[in-house]
């Protein structure tokens, strides 16, 4: 006899181990779903915050690097029929007037003493012979700057003014230098050549810019010495601006993969190859995942806020005026490094140091709608083997403003300066022309606006903090 209802039970128990099974897998599917939902939110999370975080230190390692890339583009092409400065690469170009408001370029805060020169040099191949003229004691310098923006010199403090044949050498060149040429190694396989020669004002000029022209760069296989080659074909291209997007870390892998590994900075390139940008990976901006590109484009923008914030950080001030003895060499200041680079970059302190000043002694920025007087003591003169003088710039882009008297620095080459009788020296720092016609005057900007004092070859007593600039006082109005 067949119990239905015993059927019925088996029907019921097998439909529900049905269900339970399908929901049992369904409950795993919607697990694994989970699981892989969250793998890939951890992911994103550690790709953007990766990113973002080694990138933006990436940003601040490389920032001289890329912009030097940029730079060197720029001037190397010709990217604008207003263009100022243009020179191949190995070449020189040497700025025709003595700088003053409307011909600076790209020079940020230049100075008034010297004729510039300046050229990009590419020493992969072989070495750059760099001729310089018998200057008969007359200052100049030739800063050679590598991609790190650290500096070697040449010129009169470090090599003479004898007549000089001098090879910057690569890091992976061997071979031999022919008599007579010296070798300056330098670090990267490109950089920058910025010089500098001493003149004395319109009257000199037609010598020192004789000297200038007598200063050429030949590469070793077409140097014969004594004999400048000629200019290549010009170059057209378009400008460039890597600073501002995530080709910046294109152009800092591709520069690092040449650049010799720095001694302590493995473990950094190593968290830079973690995030793609190393030494040792293949950046392709458009391989990014869009989790990636965030967290680079990030460290752009915020990279580039802390460089300019860098550049307006307070630093050591002495008797109010700023100086920083952090330049040319940085180590592994990476921040420090790339606010000068924004800035402009520099010499050596032993070369040149520029003591600065943006606050006046009331606390307040420095005002063309104030007037200031800077007195030097008898004994209180600059100590310097080279010169000094000072400028005033505009402090919203670093530039000199034109004036009626057409002075853009005052120093110890300054003719006509007026000495007080015990041998003491006034400066007066106005926009407006002084009532007293034997005052010592420096136009400024009307604005607010920047001094820089320059002393060129400064003495152990500067570089040793013992000799400090007076204090800039406000006068009465």
């Amino acid at each position: 006899m067949v119990d239905i209802r015993s059927g019925k039970f088996r029907l019921v128990t097998a439909a529900i181990a049905a269900v339970a099974i399908v929901a049992f897998v369904a409950l795993k599917l919607n697990l694994g779903s989970i699981v892989s939902s969250r793998q890939e939110k951890n992911d994103e999370l550690i790709a953007e915050q990766m990113a973002y975080h080694v990138g933006t230190l990436a940003f601040l390692y490389g920032y001289p690097i890329v912009d030097m890339y940029k730079q060197m583009h720029n001037e190397t092409h010709r990217v604008s029929p207003e263009q100022q400065v243009y020179a191949p690469v190995n070449r020189l170009y040497r700025y025709p007037e003595i700088v003053g408001p409307d011909n600076a370029g790209n020079l940020r805060a230049p100075n008034n003493d010297t004729l510039y020169f300046s050229g990009w040099f590419d020493i992969s191949a072989e070495p750059l012979v760099l001729h310089t003229p018998d200057t008969a004691g007359r200052y100049f310098t030739i800063a050679v700057t590598n991609l790190y923006a650290e500096v070697e010199h040449i010129g009169r403090r470090t090599t003479g003014t004898a007549e000089g044949y001098f090879a910057l050498v690569g890091p992976h060149w061997s071979g031999e230098l022919p008599q007579g040429v010296t070798a300056i190694p330098v670090e990267s396989e490109q950089g920058w050549l910025l010089g500098r020669m001493l003149v004395e004002g319109p009257a000199d000029f037609d010598t020192a810019m004789a000297l200038v022209n007598a200063i050429w760069l030949a590469p070793l296989s077409g140097f014969t010495p004594g004999q400048r080659p000629g200019d290549p074909p010009e170059l057209k291209g378009e400008a460039i601006d890597p600073l501002s997007s995530v080709a910046f870390f294109e152009v800092l892998n591709e520069s690092l993969k040449k650049l010799p590994q720095r001694t302590g900075e493995e473990a950094l390139m190593s968290q830079f190859d973690f995030i793609g940008v190393g030494r040792h990976s293949d950046f392709d901006a458009a391989q990014l995942s869009p989790a990636a590109r965030r967290g680079l484009e990030r460290a752009v923008a915020d990279g580039q806020a802390i460089v300019q914030a860098a550049t307006q950080r307070s630093i050591p001030d002495y008797n109010g005026w700023m100086i920083s003895r952090e330049i040319g060499r940085y180590g592994f200041s990476y921040m420090q490094r790339a606010a000068v680079a924004r800035g402009g970059y520099g010499n050596l302190p032993e070369e040149s140091m520029y003591p600065a000043m943006v606050f006046g002694p009331d606390g307040e920025l420095l005002d063309g709608s104030h007037s200031y007087r800077l007195h030097f003591a008898p004994a209180q003169m600059p100590p310097v083997k080279g010169f000094w003088s000072l400028s005033a710039y505009r402090l919203t882009d670093l530039q000199l403003e034109a004036n009626e008297i057409q002075r853009y620095s005052i120093g110890d080459r300054t003719r006509g300066l007026n000495y007080n009788p015990d041998g003491s020296l006034t400066l007066t720092l106005a926009h407006r022309k002084p009532a007293n016609p034997a005052a010592n005057w420096l136009p400024v900007p009307a604005g607010i606006f920047m001094l820089v004092m320059r002393l060129y070859e400064p003495s152990k007593s500067v570089l040793g903090n013992d000799y400090l600039l007076p204090r800039l006082e406000r006068l009465e109005e």
